[in-house]
């Protein structure tokens, strides 16, 4: 025979428990989501304690405990609100929250336990110390138990949404509540207490007292969702609505597709700023090649006066830094969105080498400056980009001999064990870097302090040889020492 009695008790506290956690939810915007996670944790510790003490008399023979039934499935309908009307991250929050509780609650417990049998406390209210012991068993089945159900909700609704798509909002709700809740009705006993002899009626308890539970719970849940927060008419979550997201709950996900996002802006906004850099040098050089061509013709007459020519040479000077500054915006961007294309071809390096050093003899000479070379006399095949290589090391050599005003620049080549190339060095006896600024003078339009008008270049040099270093396979490195020198390596060999 039933009692109604117990049952009117049991359902009055369902929509007790239920009510108080949707105002809390519903109210989020003010007081945030915390007083709702106080109030689960606090209805997390409670079901511990009446599971192993009150137990109420729905029929003759079957007892149901508030604390499996009422307060456990009340975990349950709190986690499908916020997954329904939060996001992955709120959600997971609130699963490793009462996961957290619960451990630490049950060690709780347990250390009143130990104290009131070891400590000779004073136990004024005659409370049995059986009421906080805790079963080594029960906690890992338990704790294990409420992770599996609280994913499962999680992911019964979504796979109801995604794959049975017929399905009404009401039903979806009631099937995850009242699955779960029943899967978890049979672990419990089984995992617990099977083969001891209240282990039958233990069972019948807990699926006579879980399912009628989530059937009330999801009744709540579905008017809350159709007449006070209404969910939308498809019924989905606040997530995507794929199968994958329920994953998202222990790889966040979510940043790496927030990171996935940013880096598609960003690609984006280099292709869009490389169509224009492409665009705009096209139409920019045009002009300045013949500014600076028909400049060059007018310095060329004998006729010119001399602040006339002084006039010339300004122009002529401004316009050719004008043209290497788009010039080497225009490699940089070709760089960086990786449409600068590499022509592999095998080269003598030591040739390159002397070659450029050639190149670069007379700007040394000017400054009364050596620019020596140390190559190995064996032959030193590369396969690389002749052209790009060139443009790296004319970059550093030149550096070298623009920032050093006595002593010299030596180009130095080594190789490995097999005789192919290791590491390229450019030493020079300059004035150096500051070892603050090792990484930053590889910025794009990065000027050193004690850079001078008298001191020409736009800044783009270096950050266009480390990048096509990185484009080649190469590492471009510097060491140096603030008043006394620097050396840039190019190694060929990054592993």
């Amino acid at each position: 025979m039933l009692s109604l009695t117990a049952i009117a008790a049991l359902g009055a506290e369902i929509l007790f428990v239920s009510v108080t956690a949707l105002l809390l939810f519903r109210f989020r915007d003010a007081i945030g989501l915390g007083p709702l996670y106080i109030f689960i944790g606090t209805l997390q510790y409670l079901s511990v304690v009446l599971a192993s003490s009150v137990y109420l008399p729905v029929s003759t023979d079957i007892y149901v405990s508030p604390g499996s039934v009422v307060l456990f499935a009340a975990s349950l309908f709190t986690i499908l609100l916020v997954y329904l009307k939060t996001d992955i991250p709120t959600a997971r929050g609130l699963i490793f929250g009462i996961l957290a509780a619960n451990v630490g609650l049950t060690g709780l417990l347990a250390i009143t336990s130990w104290q009131m049998s070891m400590l000779n406390v004073q136990n004024f209210l005659s409370v049995p110390v059986q009421l906080f012991a805790v079963s080594p068993r029960v906690f890992f089945t338990g704790t294990l138990l409420l992770l599996v159900d609280f994913v499962l909700v999680v992911i019964v609704y979504q796979w109801l949404t995604v794959r049975v798509t017929v399905l009404p909002l009401l039903a979806r709700i009631l099937i995850t509540l009242m699955l779960v809740l029943a899967i978890d009705a049979v672990l419990f006993p089984t995992l617990v207490f099977f083969g001891d002899d209240g282990y039958n009626r233990m069972l019948v308890g807990h699926l006579v007292g879980k399912l009628p539970a989530g059937l009330v719970y999801g009744l709540i849940l579905y008017f809350y969702l159709t007449y006070v927060e209404q969910l939308g008419q498809d019924g989905r979550a606040s997530v995507s609505g794929q199968m994958d997201d329920v994953f998202s709950l222990f790889t966040y996900r979510e940043r790496y597709e927030e990171v996935r996002e940013k880096l598609a802006a960003s690609q984006a906004a280099n292709e869009a700023k490389s169509r224009f850099l492409a665009n705009m040098s096209h139409e920019l050089r045009t002009p300045l090649n013949a500014i600076i061509g028909f400049t060059s013709v007018l310095l060329k007459r004998h006729d010119t006066a001399d602040e006339e020519r002084m006039l010339l040479e300004r122009v002529q000077v401004n316009g050719t830094h004008l043209l290497e500054l788009i010039n080497g915006l225009l490699d940089l961007s070709k760089i960086e969105s990786g449409r600068a294309e590499l022509n592999v071809v095998t080269i003598e390096l030591s040739e390159l080498v002397t070659e450029t050093v050639h190149q670069l003899q007379a700007q040394a000479q000017d400054k009364g400056l050596e620019l020596d070379t140390d190559l190995p006399d064996s032959t030193v095949v590369l396969d690389t980009d002749r052209l790009r290589l060139k443009q790296v090391l004319i970059n550093l050599i030149g550096n070298a001999v623009k920032f050093t005003n006595s002593g010299g620049v030596c180009v130095r080549l080594s190789t490995n064990g097999s005789g192919r190339p290791a590491r390229l060095d450019i030493e020079d006896t300059g004035v150096g870097i500051e070892e603050e600024k090792l990484e930053t003078i590889f910025s794009p339009f990065y000027h050193t302090s004690y850079s001078s008008p008298e001191v020409p270049g736009v800044g783009l040099g270096l950050a266009i040889s480390r990048a096509l270093c990185d484009e080649m396979g190469y590492r471009l490195e510097v060491d140096s020492k603030y008043g006394k020198g620097s050396n840039f390596s190019i190694h060929f060999s990054t592993h």
